[in-house]
């Protein structure tokens, strides 16, 4: 690691109550969390973010999220955190193995409906450099959700655009609640 955490004895009150809100909820004060306390502010703006992006959905699950995040850590080589992360959030939401197994041949798996395949190719288009969203690519996407869908999507794929890039820089490792496959849900 190259930046050491903050321990959450060491945090002020406010991250306390964050720590302590990850503790309950992880089990742990989670290490990217942990780090980006040296900045409190951008840590506490992160954390709005990311309970807004977790907010329950009625047209967006938790899994086609968590299969998002794990696509958009695989092409960007967070091997050591979040792709390990996202595939015990993904055990632990119910999601079978073999469709995780096969996220990255998605378009051609019948594991997947077509409306998460074509969220699953927009978070590739906006997380890999050299393509781009295309006005078709967005058609086929407006046939599946709605505005406040797309925008939902996009925010979840910035966020784990910004973690996989924070995490990998900052060589964080994964926090141990992670390394076990949870009991399917």
């Amino acid at each position: 690691m190259r930046i050491h955490p903050i321990e959450p004895e060491n945090a002020d009150k406010q991250l306390k109550t964050v720590f302590a809100s990850l503790e309950k909820m992880y089990g742990t004060a989670l290490n990217p969390l942990r780090v980006l306390a040296h900045k409190p502010q951008a840590m506490r703006a992160v954390m709005q973010l990311y309970a807004a992006i977790h907010e329950h959905s009625a047209t967006i699950s938790d899994e086609l999220k968590e299969l998002i995040s794990l696509r958009i850590a695989q092409i960007n080589g967070c091997r050591i955190y979040c792709v390990p992360m996202h595939t015990f959030m993904l055990h632990k939401l119910g999601t079978p193995e073999d469709k995780i197994r096969s996220l990255v041949r998605y378009a051609t798996s019948d594991l997947y409906t077509d409306a998460e395949k074509i969220a699953i190719e927009y978070a590739e288009r906006i997380t890999v450099p050299a393509t781009t969203v295309t006005e078709n690519l967005f058609g086929r996407l407006k046939a599946h959700y709605s505005d406040v869908d797309i925008v939902e999507l996009t925010t979840v794929i910035s966020t784990l655009n910004f973690w996989t890039k924070f995490i990998d820089a900052l060589e964080i490792p994964l926090d141990d609640v992670f390394k076990e496959v949870p009991a399917s849900g």
